[in-house]
This record gives C-alpha cells, structure tokens and sequence, in this order.
C-alpha cells in the first residue's frame, strides 16, 4: 500500500472546522482521558473503576488499569495513550474549607477501593489541587510540567511566539499545504512506517492508532491533519484531541526527509482551531530540554502535573532486575 497516496486520496484542506459548539464540562469526566469511550477504546474495555456515592448520587470515579510485571508483581497506573487521570471528583458547593474536606474524604474512599497491588502510579490531570489525601497514606509525590498556551486571537498568538519559531513555520508554509487526513489506518500505517524507517518501533498498534483517531472523530473530539508537499507527498501529520478545558498535542510523525517546520506548522494550525473553540493548548508533557526549546517557541507557559506513586520493596527489586541499566518508565510503571 502507498500510505502517502492513499492519505492524499482522502485529503481535503484544513478548513477552520464549522462545528465549535463548547463542549459541557462534567466534574466526574473532568478530561476527554476520563471518559468511557476514551478508557474502553485504549482499553479494550479492560480497565476498572472505583465509585463513591453520596445520597444516591455519584460523587467520585477513578478508573484505572491493573498491569502484571515481572515476578508476579503488579502496578496500578493508567492505559497507553493516556497521558494523566487520577481521581473524578464532584466536591458539590459551599465553602472552600468545606470542599477541601469533602475532596480529601472522597479521594481516601476511592482509594480504599483500588485493588491491592505492589505497584501505583497515576499522573494526575489539573484539576487536582493537591496530594494531601495521597500523602498521608504513604504515597510519593512528584511533579512533571507541561506546555499551555491560553485561547486568544490569531494574531496575538503569532506575536507571542518565538522569532525563530515564526520563521520555521513561515518557511513550511511555503512548501505545504495542510489537510485533514480521514483514513486513520493509512495515518497508522504513517506513524509506524516512519518509525521503522529511523530504526524505531511504536508503543502503540495500528489498530489501537487507527479506533482511538476514529473514536475521537466520532465524539467530536479529535483530529488528524497532515502537511503535503509540492509533489503530493505527506511529510508530517499530528492528532490532537480536546475535551471541554484543553486540547492535547498527542501523535505526531514525519518522514526522515521533513524538517521540524512541518510539525510546527501543523501545530500552528491546530493552536488556531483549539483558540477558536476557546480551549487551551496543552502540549502534555516535557520529558526533554529539546522538547522543553521546542514547545517554549510557541509562547507557551509552564504549567505543573502532580505525579503519585507507591511501591512496594520488591516490586522496586524486580523492577531492577527486569531493567537494571534503564530508569523506571512510566508507560510500564516498572
């Protein structure tokens, strides 16, 4: 199969999309992660939840996923593609003390409710205020940090980024023409070839690629669009996805021949979609300096992530012997 001619096939340009109507915030799905069809879809429906009700109604979820390691240990953490989660909570109305109780009550419910295992670890989504409730029952507390670029006018987004930034992206305009891309498995197919072709291979299956983009289109959360060149061919491509707060910069790939402008600009095109819809661009996740160099060029502020975990001594000890020359990492929480 020609990934690139059967991606242009099904192409058209990426038009501002017509369909902004605000999505209505749920405090029980604070984040597109939260929602049922996101955690089945990454899934495969194998995940858990842990629900604490108040008077009848519903005032805290927590699903989760259990994964086996090594030495039959096993870790409480959070599905592939899904980049934090953590607690849902409804902590109601009334003063802010009394919130904060209410908060760290249902937390410590929730909890309670989360099988055994030797292993945790949730990257926990903004809403958290803090790990208070987590502290006191032994859990570890670390923070990572990501890129937010507030909703605002094209222009003043423009103006907030770097020079150099502008001029990449000035430079790629040139060059490509950006489009929505609707065959997610040819776009799967792309994420993987070109992985492969740099001697790398994907944390994700073309299936699992090819429903969670499908599944995101369908809900009216999500997008692909790719930057084709002069001479017909898809020289990048990025998904992102948004709930009723933020959107996520979560998939991006391009071949060995495109330069970082093509990304940058699918990511200046996104950032102007996600502004008309009033959302904040989240970039999720700065695991390096370069990408830390990278997202900074579009004028983004640095925002923090509460990290939980626990485990236990022989959990660690296996952890070691299954990975002694590499760190812990957190898509396999080992």
């Amino acid at each position: 199969m020609d990934v690139n001619s059967v991606l242009m096939d099904r192409a058209a340009p990426a038009a501002p999309c017509a369909d902004r109507a605000p999505l209505p915030f749920d405090p029980l799905a604070p984040t597109i992660f939260h929602q049922p069809w996101w955690l089945a879809t990454v899934t495969g429906g194998d995940y858990g939840e842990a629900h604490v009700s108040l008077g009848g109604r519903t005032v805290g979820r927590f699903p989760y996923v259990m994964a086996r390691v090594l030495g039959g240990h096993a870790v409480c953490g959070m599905p592939v593609l899904t980049h934090f989660l953590g607690p849902a909570i409804d902590e109601g109305q009334g003063a802010a003390c009394n919130r904060i109780l209410r908060r760290a009550q249902i937390t410590r419910d929730l909890l309670r409710q989360v099988p055994k295992s030797s292993g945790f670890w949730q990257k926990l989504h903004c809403g958290t205020p803090d790990t208070l409730a987590y502290q006191e029952q032994g859990y570890e507390t670390s923070v990572q940090f990501t890129f937010e670029v507030a909703p605002a006018a094209a222009t003043t987004l423009w103006q907030a980024m770097r020079d150099k930034t502008r001029n990449v992206i000035r430079r790629a305009e040139e060059q490509h023409m950006v489009q929505s891309l609707d065959d997610f498995d040819a776009f799967a197919a792309l994420y993987i070839g070109n992985l492969a072709r740099n001697r790398q291979r994907s944390y994700y299956g073309a299936k699992l690629i090819a429903d969670i983009c499908a599944a995101a289109k369908a809900n009216g959360q999500g997008r692909v669009i790719g930057a084709r060149t002069a001479g017909g061919q898809i020289a990048a491509a990025i998904f992102y996805i948004w709930d009723a707060r933020s959107a996520y910069y979560l998939l991006s790939t391009r071949t060995r021949e495109a330069t970082n402008g093509a990304v940058s600009l699918l990511i200046w095109h996104a950032m102007q979609d996600i502004a008309a819809r009033g959302l904040i661009f989240d970039f999720e996740g700065v695991s390096t300096s370069g990408s830390a160099l990278f997202f900074t060029g579009f004028g983004g502020l640095v925002a923090p992530r509460y990290v939980v975990s626990r485990f236990s001594l022989g959990h660690r000890i296996a952890g070691r012997l299954a990975n002694p020359l590499r760190k812990r990492n957190t898509e396999t929480y080992i």
